[in-house]
């Protein structure tokens, strides 16, 4: 299958440091371009579309990510989606793909300071595609949707600058504001020769009473944590998914993040949740589908963790876990996102009344050693002490740096999984150590995944582990798809990884 392996969420964490550090420009960015990109190209294949074109920029993607190049992932994307939608890839073009809208923060409270920019992530000569400067114009505007029975909150746009000239990195503008509850979007109105160009928008969230609604909230799990209730007690354990949710809120007030929530629709929730809570509740007893938890960690962390709970899962039986590992750039959204076949993916586990589990790792490029090791165990036991697991039927599957880890992580507790499944990855130390590494997991059978058109990872590296486990002794099943590439492997393989672990429970 022919896609854009951008390494996004990929990355090779063996021997050398990754070639990015953890603070990664225009994060965001990517991962929407990519998904955007992902979406539109399956439509395209389905249709019979001949996408022979998209090859080229595979390959550019792939070499920019090798070489640490961002801005040449995020020309590439403008590129790849340009084509696919049909539009010639000029310098207008360029110029509109070059550019992303940036706040400050997502919540503003009363009389915040709101500073916006238009950034301008890769150069594009702009006198080739306009004979004016571009210039751009910030605005606040309502949301749609959102007019109460007051009617409007802003009768008109709230200028934050007009038509300022588009620097060669960007332009920027700020002011205090103090607008009423509710959604709003800034937009960003780029203008050339008194025609526009293009229109960015990005959401604002206005929230006068966050603080005190949040010590409230904070309050009252303080008061759970040690109430002498048995009722409330008996779920006192729930609160760190709570915890963890006002501490991201909270955090949003003094910066964008890089998950786009609705807070207003968050603290409803965490409101449910802790007043449930309270009451001695579970508020999460009846929930299906992706969901979001956290646990604190032995260290004093929030750490989030997401699983997957089938609508068949009622707790009269055992079910399997699947518990996966995000690679490079990733979190634990990894697996439910775009960039691979969320539908497939959660499909699978609706079939098969499964739970699955995709962990935080303790960062995107932790390399799944020291505490992103213990994350794993901790969100198992998490999940085990919130749903009736098989333990005969524990399993470990990462991608790419998640790759890598399956292996480091088996080792650690390998009585703990029936079966793993490494993609896109490989050996993740040499020499002696690989060797004492493979016999403390010798009784775990692995299939090993890779696919043959992998630019970012060699599917050598895979062959090679697929050998070297072999002569250990363990029991390997080494599956290398021919079409598919680092990133599209995953979702080609999933269903055929789930199938191996089904075979492979532990006798009891």
């Amino acid at each position: 299958m022919t896609r854009i392996a951008l390494l996004l969420a990929a990355g090779v964490l063996l021997g050398p440091a990754p070639v990015f550090g953890q603070q990664v420009p225009y994060l965001s960015e990517l991962f929407s371009r990519y998904e955007r990109f992902n979406k539109l190209y399956k439509a395209k294949k389905q249709s019979g579309a001949n996408l022979a074109a998209i090859e080229p920029l595979r390959k550019k993607g792939e070499e920019a990510f090798r070489t640490g190049n961002i801005p040449a992932i995020l020309q590439m994307e403008g590129e790849a989606l340009a084509l696919l939608e049909g539009r010639q890839w000029d310098d207008r073009e360029k110029f509109i793909a070059s550019l992303t809208l940036e706040t400050n923060r997502l919540i503003l409270e009363p009389h915040s300071d709101l500073r916006v920019s238009l950034v301008r992530m890769f150069p594009v000569d702009t006198t080739k595609a306009f004979s004016d400067t571009p210039t751009v114009t910030f605005e606040v505007t309502e949301a749609p949707g959102q007019n109460g029975a007051e009617g409007p909150r802003l009768s008109k746009p709230l200028s934050l600058a007009d038509r300022v000239p588009i620097a060669e990195i960007g332009s920027q503008a700020g002011r205090r504001l103090l607008i009423a509850d509710g959604a709003y979007w800034v937009r960003a109105r780029i203008e050339s020769g008194g025609k526009t160009v293009t229109e960015l928008k990005c959401s604002l969230y206005a929230m006068a009473g966050l603080s005190d609604t949040m010590a409230t909230l904070i309050g009252t799990i303080a008061a759970i944590k040690t109430s002498t209730d048995p009722s409330v007690k008996a779920v006192a354990g729930l609160v760190s998914t709570p915890e963890f949710q006002l501490a991201r809120l909270k955090a949003l007030t003094a910066a964008r993040g890089e998950d786009e929530i609705d807070p207003i629709k968050e603290l409803d929730r965490v409101e449910s949740t802790v007043t449930s809570l309270s009451k001695g509740k579970n508020p999460y007893a009846d929930e299906r589908g992706e969901l979001e938890r956290a646990y604190l960690s032995p260290d004093g962390a929030l750490v989030p963790y997401r699983i997957y709970v089938p609508k068949s899962y009622t707790g009269a039986s055992p079910a399997p876990l699947v518990v996966m590992l995000h690679g490079a750039l990733g979190d634990e959204h990894y697996y439910f996102s775009g960039l691979f076949d969320p539908e497939l993916i959660k499909g699978e586990a609706e079939r098969r009344g499964w739970i699955l589990a995709g962990v935080n790792g303790r960062g995107r490029f932790s390399g799944y050693s020291g505490p992103a090791v213990d994350d794993t165990f901790q969100v198992v036991s998490a999940i085990e002490s919130s749903y009736k697991i098989d333990p005969s039927r524990v399993f470990l599957t990462g991608h790419s740096m998640g790759g890598f880890g399956v292996w480091l992580v088996a080792s650690a507790k390998p009585d703990l999984f029936a079966a793993i499944a490494p993609v896109s990855g490989g050996a993740p130390v040499k020499g002696d150590a690989l060797s004492r590494l493979l016999q403390t997991v010798k009784d775990l059978p692995a299939m090993i995944v890779h696919g043959a058109r992998d630019g970012v990872i060699p599917p050598s590296q895979s062959r090679d582990m697929a050998s070297a486990a072999q002569k250990a002794g363990l029991k390997v099943t080494h599956l290398e798809p021919p079409d598919s590439d680092h990133l599209s492997v995953l979702s080609a393989t999933f269903p055929a990884i789930l199938d191996f672990f089904e075979k492979n429970a532990k006798r009891q």
